[in-house]
């Protein structure tokens, strides 16, 4: 087995926690959710797990540290999702602001699915997370270390499935109660949206 069981059964444990801590995928899957219903979360959903298998590739693959060392790389592409966060808040608050009828769960989903990964991929906290976590449940001397990377990258963003599920459910349950008041729902998706692009703009790089 290429992945000691010790070190399995404490990667489980701080997966858990990870998970069901609260972040900007979980505002953002709420936001999708309350915005377009629960089709609409579970596309976004998707493109941040196709998101996260990305980066989980990237740090496997070492290409993810030759981005974390470049100061340029790194910076720009805290700007590129920074950027894009807040260029979906603005567009989600303008049709608020403009009004609109009833919830649209069927239409934005291949759009949400899109945004998901997007926000995930240029999210540069995400590559410093990977680089971070999980070299520490890798031992060197069971084989090489960008299989048992790659072996326990993916089982994160697949955990988190069932627990983002009850999040995607309960707020599309909210959304379609309120489906009288969806400008509102939009602007306090797109005021999420703002808020999360707003904070990784004016975050800084980590040390």
């Amino acid at each position: 087995m290429p992945i000691d069981p010790q070190l399995f059964a404490a990667f489980l444990i701080a997966a858990w926690v990870l998970i069901l801590t609260p972040g900007p995928d979980m505002l953002f899957v709420i936001g999708q959710s309350l915005a377009g219903g629960v089709r609409r979360g579970w596309a976004a959903m998707f493109g941040i797990v196709c998101g996260a298998l990305v980066h989980v590739a990237l740090a496997a693959s070492g290409i993810a540290a030759l981005i974390a060392a470049s100061p340029t790389l790194f910076e720009a592409l805290r700007l590129v999702g920074a950027g894009y966060l807040i260029w979906l808040g603005l567009g989600a608050l303008r049709a608020a602001w403009r009004g609109g009828g009833v919830l649209r769960p069927a239409g934005p989903a291949r759009a949400a699915f899109r945004q998901g990964f997007l926000t995930n991929l240029t999210n540069p906290k995400v590559i410093l997370f990977f680089l971070a976590f999980l070299p520490q449940f890798v031992d060197p001397g069971r084989g090489p270390v960008a299989l048992q990377m790659a072996i326990l990258g993916p089982l994160v963003p697949l955990m988190s499935l069932p627990a983002y599920g009850l999040l995607i459910h309960g707020a599309g349950r909210a959304a379609a109660r309120l489906n009288r008041h969806a400008r509102w729902l939009e602007a306090v998706a797109g005021a999420m949206f703002l808020g999360l692009g707003l904070r990784l703009l004016m975050g800084n790089r980590p040390a």
